[in-house]
């Protein structure tokens, strides 16, 4: 079955894997292509119900097993599976263990550890606060970015290095090192939307504010989406249109997609999932804010998958083969 599933079939859409199905080491997930509406159930070992995808980068699912926090990442095609220590025990042992205080919200790969399992980094944001911090294979240790700050909304790997945006647009860049240095390169500057995403355009840096409202019926939803380009001199640019690419945001690593490469996709599009961690806020569970919006007619389309809580996009990987770490 995997032999026959085509790379270029994604971007995928991954749902929960199916309880009635699931055998006593093994579990099956569903993944639905974006472009031809095709679902695979494909059988993963060890993906149960207690575990919950946290990102998905470099052709991987990032995924936290609730009852230890112990964070695994798992190819769907291959089966490849690496498994790794919880943020919380390792950078707080000797504390009482609060999920909440330790929750990761979202986890970026450097390369696939598959193509190297001792050099690569993963960099998430976690806590109420929602710090930085990574995990490095090569000394299998975690590592607080202390000076980085707090409250980031997205992280990305472009270049051979991580960025981070906080929700105020400050923007990082950060090379894991034995002395790891964080530097700012664009200074806070948004005092308006909900959440903010960091996208690679062809080479360009670009920030997404997504903009939220109340709904009565559901409890929130997505109603606008600004774009901004970062200029040589370090300011953003407002662009109206992101032309021939396709922006998918979410609880996975942001990406942009030429349209030309991806049968089914449109241009000048943003596909997005809910990835609101605060939704309890609303008095809801979350999961519902999923669509499609139109750049250019500032309209959205519904987003045609099985209905499930929480679909996470698993996109193509466009890591070099080696790690640039």
């Amino acid at each position: 079955m995997r032999s026959l599933i085509q790379v270029k079939d994604r971007p995928w859409l991954a749902l929960p894997y199916h309880p009635k199905r699931s055998e006593k080491r093994c579990s099956f997930m569903s993944f639905q292509s974006v472009s031809s509406n095709k679902i695979y159930h494909l059988k993963l070992p060890g993906v149960g119900e207690s575990k919950t995808i946290c990102g998905s980068s470099a052709g991987f699912l990032v995924m936290v097993d609730q009852s230890c926090d112990q964070i695994t990442m798992i190819d769907p095609l291959t089966e490849a599976q690496f498994q790794i220590p919880s943020v919380s025990t390792s950078l707080r042992p000797k504390d009482p263990v609060d999920t909440q205080k330790y929750l990761v919200h979202k986890a970026v790969l450097s390369s696939p550890p598959d193509c190297n399992p001792y050099d690569y980094v993963l960099m998430v944001i976690y806590g109420e606060k929602r710090e930085l911090a990574y995990y490095e294979a090569k000394s299998r240790t975690w590592t607080k970015l202390q000076e980085a700050g707090s409250y980031y909304d997205d992280i990305i790997f472009r270049k051979g290095e991580f960025y981070a945006v906080d929700e105020y647009g400050k923007l990082v860049v950060c090379r894991p090192c034995l002395l790891p240095i964080v530097s700012e390169i664009a200074t806070p500057w948004l005092l308006r939307g909900n959440k903010v995403y960091l996208v690679d355009m062809d080479d360009s840096l670009c920030v997404v504010i997504r903009f939220l409202k109340d709904n009565p019926t559901v409890g929130y939803e997505t109603y606008k989406f600004e774009v901004h380009l970062l200029e040589p001199n370090e300011q953003w640019g407002h662009l109206g249109s992101i032309e021939d690419w396709a922006f998918f945001l979410g609880q996975n690593e942001s990406a942009a997609l030429p349209v030309k490469d991806f049968k089914g996709l449109k241009a000048d599009r943003i596909y997005f999932t809910d990835d609101n961690s605060d939704a309890y806020k609303y008095g809801v569970i979350g999961g519902h804010d999923n669509g499609v919006f139109d750049m250019e007619e500032e309209s959205f389309q519904p987003l045609e998958y099985r209905q499930c809580p929480r679909p996470v996009w698993l996109t193509p990987e466009n890591r070099p083969s080696a790690s640039t770490v």
